[in-house]
């Protein structure tokens, strides 16, 4: 029995010795084997490296030589600019049997806009002087048969933004002085009639602060109907009516403004646009904090205009002005030119190819930049040890930051974020399936949206379509993503996680939102090799993270 039970224990060792043996000459073997690969491997890979790297090289070498030779041969073009130049021509004919007049403006360059005169065509030498805030350019003759007056200058033009304190009282005391003259009643501001009076009390009761003010009686005019019309239309007919053109509805909005005691003007010029044209534009600018600050009523920009708004004189003024016993006609031939060409030796002239296929810029400009952003988020993900959402999460809501300002749109995204994230909470305990998940999110992305939009309506905080600059399909996935990190890590997780993504977002974000580089990526669309080459250089990256060197401090200093 013994013997039996011996030789049955001894069998499974024997067994389980043999094995052992064979493993350790497989393993011996196999090693050899592996090393050789290895060895093999090694040459393989390290030769691989060596033609990324020079691939790399090339790639960011090649396209900076082509763009110093592009700016070599364009030397007579003006270099990177924010926006447009326009050359802006006033011809004007009279035919007049005696002595004429003709009285306009001339624009005056200011941090907005840049003004160069051009030697002046035509007939009859014009007086230009100085008459308060405006310059006034005249052109006077004796008559005779059809005479061509003609003046031109050039402009350059910036968008500008104005951020306004929320906190400022609305009935603060005003600097008398040159202000008082834009916070008395005029010809065609009747800021003392009681109709004007009791609709500026209506809009704004119950608010302290000057800017919600503001925004209430904005929001008003720019609600009324437009219309155009050449109908010289004065603020108390623009009230009764509710419609009116931009003359009218500025000269409302400044008299609400004056009859709560807020120093505005209106102010006028030329929307220049590449064409021929006899209209002109009028708009507005209160006095807040020191500084006028712009408001279009008409147009909707709110502390705020355009780059190609010309601005020609300060008050309730006619542009042109002449004698009535001439016939006299006119007319502003406006050429956009292009000053971030450099056209020579371009492969793709991205400017260009928007001007003839009517490409809308921004469509251009995010198409660009997204690149740049994924290269980015790859240098905070890979050397300084950043942990996101994704990788494109972060380009894609720093380029829709820059529509609704950074703040509000920072505020806004948390909010859809967060109350999307709290609906999956329930699907997730009752076992929906992912796919069926992700549509309930949507649905539910969707709906939070449409409530904020109509939120922001009533509270004027932000224009009403703010939700709508954020991706949808975005939105879903990173609710989704925010839950299941709470769910599986815990909320400090999942909020260090959402923190450093919003992190990266606002370096990217503070890099896109620049003009200069946008232009620069339109003009030398290069650039995007030299991406492709730092991508590859990025991706064999092998050494420590920024934010690893504190976690291996001791092991570096060893």
């Amino acid at each position: 029995m013994f013997e039996e039970v011996g030789q049955s224990m001894a069998r499974p060792y024997s067994s389980s010795l043999v094995i052992c043996k064979s493993s350790i000459v497989f393993w011996v073997w196999g090693w050899g084997k592996s090393r050789a690969r290895g060895y093999k491997g090694n040459f393989h890979e390290m030769t691989q490296s060596k033609y990324v790297r020079i691939i790399a090289l090339l790639l960011i070498a090649l396209p900076l030589v082509w763009i110093g030779v592009r700016i070599h041969h364009n030397q007579g073009y003006v270099g990177l600019q924010p926006d447009h130049q326009y050359v802006v021509t006033y011809q004007m004919e009279v035919v007049a049997q005696g002595p004429y007049k003709v009285r306009s403006f001339l624009p005056i360059s200011s941090q907005r806009q840049k003004i160069q005169l051009r030697p002046q065509e035509g007939v009859g030498l014009p007086s230009i002087l100085l008459e308060g805030p405006n310059k006034v350019i005249r052109w006077q003759g004796t008559g005779g048969p059809t005479q061509e007056i003609q003046y031109q200058f050039t402009h350059t033009g910036q968008n500008i933004q104005y951020q306004l304190d929320e906190r400022l009282p609305l009935l603060a005391t005003v600097p008398q002085g040159v202000l008082t003259d834009y916070l008395s009643p005029s010809e065609f501001i009747q800021s003392n009639d009681p109709r004007i009076r009791r609709e500026a009390e209506r809009l704004t009761v119950g608010k302290e602060y000057l800017t919600p003010a503001i925004r209430a009686l904005f929001d008003f005019v720019n609600g009324m109907a437009s219309i155009h019309t050449s109908e010289l239309t004065d603020a108390v007919m623009a009230l009764n009516r509710l419609e009116a053109s931009c003359n009218g509805k500025s000269r409302l909005f400044v008299a609400l403004c004056r009859s709560l005691n807020i120093p505005a003007r209106v102010t006028g010029g030329i929307i220049l646009e590449n064409i021929t044209k006899k209209t002109s534009h009028l708009w507005t600018e209160v006095y807040i904090g020191a500084r006028w600050v712009p408001f279009d009523p008409l147009n909707g920009h709110f502390a705020s205009l355009p780059g190609h708004y010309l601005q020609l004189y300060i008050g309730d003024e006619f542009l042109i002005t002449h004698s009535t016993t001439q016939a006299f006609d006119y007319r502003y031939v406006i050429e956009k030119v292009r000053v971030n060409d450099y056209p020579v030796l371009a492969a793709l002239n991205i400017w260009a190819l928007m001007d003839d296929a009517n490409i809308p810029d921004n469509l251009i400009r995010v198409l660009l930049l997204l690149p740049i952003g994924a290269f980015l988020v790859s240098l905070f993900k890979n050397v300084i040890g950043l942990k996101t959402y994704g990788i494109f999460l972060p380009v894609l809501i720093s380029l829709a930051l820059t529509e609704t300002g950074l703040a509000p749109g920072l505020i806004l995204f948390t909010s859809i974020v967060g109350l999307v994230a709290l609906v999956n909470v329930p699907l997730d305990r009752w076992g929906i399936q992912y796919n069926s998940k992700i549509a309930l999110l949507l649905i539910a992305v969707v709906v939070v949206a449409l409530g904020l939009m109509k939120v922001l309506h009533t509270t004027n905080w932000l224009h009403a379509s703010a939700p709508l600059f954020f991706p949808i399909i975005i939105l879903t996935m990173i609710s989704e993503k925010l839950a299941k990190k709470i769910e599986e890590e815990g909320i400090r997780k999942a909020s260090e996680l959402y923190g450093s993504t919003m992190l990266v977002t606002l370096a990217i974000h503070f890099i896109l939102s620049s003009v200069s580089i946008q232009n620069f990526l339109l003009t030398f669309p290069e650039v995007i090799f030299c991406l492709a080459g730092l991508n590859l250089m990025l991706g064999k990256w092998i050494g420590l993270r920024v934010m690893e060197y504190r976690r291996f401090y001791k092991v570096i200093n060893a």
